[in-house]
């Protein structure tokens, strides 16, 4: 498949002679680690060009702002969720690749969806070619053969990286330029940093003993078996239950793996933690597997099942676990229930209005209608 991508690249470089081997728009910097350090209102260039450095750590040179934005690979859902915080997307998105989940939640934000260019899942780059962007955006914080090969194309690229709260908020800065709106930037980036600054002030002074040990599984069945998976070190899962004041205790139990790895019951009994927060394979129905927990002899013994302290983990159309906007849902709704009266006033539903009526101007019908409803199949609040 490598092959086959830069063959179709050097062959439309020859026929069409219109750039050279090297990227177009885009350079290395010489240290990597130093990956979209940039921030909002530094990495601009004056109009109508745009320099900025993106999540793989490249420079990206863009002669003026883009007008035709096409966003693939890997999470689609993820990058046009946080595109579509900004007004602009609805114009300038002319096609998307969908892998089966990225259109459930666009029709709320954007009711001309319809009229994108939806790409099958893993296009091939003269597919990509042939919507004529003049930007292509992508997840991840290494360039891929994708993005090699557009860029034989002459097709400029951008990476966000969207993993952890600090390389999110760099990626909303570099789409605010990208977008030409920087001040939408900065509020969007006021929201997130409010709450995190929140959370973080509750949790001076207390000391990592005094933290819950807590535990985040993805609990799955398939053909009847089922599985229970601990998230990696490094995901949001994990980061969003530590910045939430819970101690993870798998971090150090178990051999970790940059993914979701499998562990079984007798090694959470060993840990026996002080709650437990279930995310759920998507085909399953969350309530009906919570009851079935709490019913179950072994899970019965655990000390998070006798005092009520086993929960589902919430979400709506989308997650509250994943690296996408939602993230800082899921943070601060964990802290509620880690933290308990110390975390402060907290309301379910509030929070959820405030999340979508400020970050993608949906108005409280519109949220009602269509969060609040798929909410109610994760919580048992009764308020939300």
């Amino acid at each position: 498949m490598n092959n086959r991508y830069v063959a179709i690249g050097m062959a439309v470089l020859a026929a069409l002679v219109f750039c050279s081997c090297n990227d177009p728009g885009t350079s290395r910097e010489s240290n990597p680690t130093d990956a979209g350090v940039d921030r909002l209102g530094t990495s601009a260039s004056p109009a109508p060009g745009i320099t900025l450095r993106d999540a793989a750590g490249r420079r990206v040179d863009l002669p003026k702002p883009p007008q035709r934005i096409v966003a693939i690979g890997n999470g689609p859902y993820m990058i046009l969720h946080l595109l579509y915080m900004f007004d602009e997307t609805r114009k300038l998105l002319v096609g998307y690749e969908d892998r089966k989940k990225s259109s459930a939640f666009l029709p709320c934000v954007d009711p001309d969806i319809s009229a994108k260019k939806v790409l099958q899942a893993y296009p091939g780059p003269e597919q990509v070619a042939a919507l004529r962007p003049d930007l292509v955006i992508m997840k991840g914080t290494m360039e891929d053969q994708m993005g090699r090969s557009l860029s034989l194309l002459g097709i400029r690229t951008l990476y966000l990286g969207m993993e952890t709260p600090e390389q999110f908020l760099r990626d909303v800065d570099n789409v605010g330029i990208v977008l030409g709106n920087r001040e939408r930037a900065r509020k969007i980036r006021g929201f997130y940093t409010a709450r995190l600054n929140r959370l973080e002030e509750r949790l001076k002074g207390v000391p990592d003993n005094r933290r819950p040990r807590c535990l985040t599984v993805l609990y799955t069945s398939r053909g009847g078996k089922r599985a229970i998976q601990v998230p990696a070190a490094s995901w949001m899962q994990t980061i969003q239950m530590q910045r939430a004041g819970g101690k993870p205790v798998w971090i150090d139990a178990v051999r970790m793996t940059d993914g979701w790895t499998v562990v079984n019951f007798e090694q959470v009994a060993a840990w026996d933690p002080d709650k437990i927060f279930v995310i759920f394979w998507h085909a399953l129905d969350p309530k009906e597997v919570m009851a079935s927990l709490r019913k179950d002899p072994q899970w019965g013994r655990l000390r998070a099942v006798r005092t009520g302290e086993i929960h589902a983990f919430p979400g709506d159309v989308f997650g509250w676990d994943s690296p996408e906007p939602r993230w800082i849902l899921g943070m601060t709704w964990l802290a509620s229930k880690i933290r308990g009266q110390r975390s402060g006033d907290f309301s379910l539903r509030d929070e959820v209005h405030a999340f979508f009526g400020t970050l993608y101007n949906m108005d409280e019908r519109k949220i009602d209608a269509v969060i609040m409803p798929s909410l109610r199949a994760f919580t048992e609040d009764p308020h939300a």
